[in-house]
């Protein structure tokens, strides 16, 4: 006879069972950037320190290069020189082509005067006030200026041309001094670095007056509001999640719901004291204590079993196995030992794959000292 306020009773049930795959984690900035200098430096001025909110425009530390600033300096004044080198040509070929178009003008006036003069002539000559001599020195003088004007046409499109050429060459130049300067500037900006993105600052790597190298990881920014899980489980249990699977995290929120789904994007490949990190990405509404580096507790689910039976987990019971459990008949009072078949186990709860049905009574208390007895008595507490 055993009381029953001793033992552990559960009944089956039946219905679709969710099978978890439980770890522990934190939460992770979804996006992280990685702060370097690109150039020997001094650190001048720090001006954020971690755990600050920053946005992307924010400026975290000054450095200082007297070097690069000098070069900035010479950048700057030969590209000022060559836009002055370019205005001056400009203004020089524009007097040159005047000069040379003021020229043509001339010498075509001098054309038009000198064929006058020849049609003129054409007809005196002809009741003999103009000699025949002199007619012909006017026609010659007409043949000379039109050669002279088309000369002077082709010197007017030649001085165009190398004008055109000379023009280019100095905006080659120009383009060169643009690109220096633009590169220098690019470098000294760079001297102000800033955060780059939305979000915490989460290292700072530097302290104030340090001498850098290139490449020196200053400090590290993370998104504050775009966050990913990252869950811990035994390896075990690593084998039976895939991509794409649904899962739900906890941040233990005290002002809100502290659940929220999610779903697996990365399983990491690395085995760590013999568990394995899987990484969650969250859906909708974050909890409102969700922050990077805070605990968390989460699960994925890995399986749903439809209509299983399923009991508390018993004392000893261990998934995929047999086991002898006492059947408790509620009328009688009376339990007799049964062989029972384990499936899945999930959480506080392990499937039966034979040895009851639902609705059934199990005693999941440890029995083992009884197992030899065909039935026990289990008596009800007196009020």
């Amino acid at each position: 006879v055993v009381a029953a306020s001793q033992l552990q009773i559960a009944t089956v049930e039946q219905a679709d069972f969710v099978v978890k795959i439980r770890g522990f984690g934190r939460l992770k900035p979804k996006y992280q950037r990685y702060l370097t200098n690109t150039d020997t430096a001094m650190v001048e001025a720090i001006h954020v320190y971690p755990g600050t909110i920053v946005n992307k425009d924010t400026v975290i530390l000054s450095l200082v290069n007297p070097q690069q600033a000098q070069r900035l300096s010479v950048a700057r004044l030969e590209l000022a020189r060559q836009k002055a080198s370019v205005n001056e040509q400009k203004i020089n070929q524009q007097s040159e082509l005047l000069e040379r178009q003021a020229n043509l003008a001339i010498l075509k006036s001098e054309l038009q005067s000198a064929e006058l003069r020849v049609d003129a002539e054409s007809k005196l000559i002809e009741q003999g006030i103009v000699s025949s001599l002199d007619y012909k020195r006017s026609m010659l003088n007409v043949a000379q200026l039109t050669e002279r004007v088309s000369i002077e046409q082709q010197r007017l499109a030649q001085l165009k041309e190398m004008h055109l050429q000379r023009s280019k060459i100095q905006q080659e130049l120009l383009s060169q001094f643009e690109l220096n300067y633009q590169v220098e500037q690019h470098a000294f900006d760079q001297l102000q670095i800033t955060a780059g993105i939305d979000g915490m600052l989460q290292e700072l790597n530097v302290e104030l007056g340090q001498n850098l190298v290139p490449g020196t990881r200053l400090a590290v920014v993370g998104s504050n509001k775009a966050l990913k899980a990252e869950l811990s489980v035994k390896q075990a249990d690593a084998e039976k999640v895939a991509l794409n699977m649904a899962a739900k995290v906890n941040t233990f929120s005290q002002a809100s719901h502290g659940e929220v789904d999610a779903k697996v994007t990365r399983i990491d490949p690395i085995v760590t004291d013999g568990r394995v990190i899987i990484e969650l990405d969250l859906q909708g509404t974050l909890p409102a204590n969700a922050r990077p580096d805070l605990s968390i507790e989460g699960y994925v689910v890995s399986n749903i079993i439809p209509d299983a039976l399923t009991i508390n987990v018993p004392q000893k019971a261990q998934a995929n196995s047999e086991a002898t459990l006492f059947k408790l008949n509620p009328d009688t009072q009376l339990a007799t030992p049964t062989n029972i078949e384990f499936g899945t186990l999930s959480d506080n709860h392990i499937q039966l794959l034979s040895g009851a049905t639902v609705g059934e009574q199990l005693i999941i208390s440890d029995l083992s000292k009884w197992q030899h007895l065909a039935t026990i008595k289990i008596e009800q507490d007196s009020l």
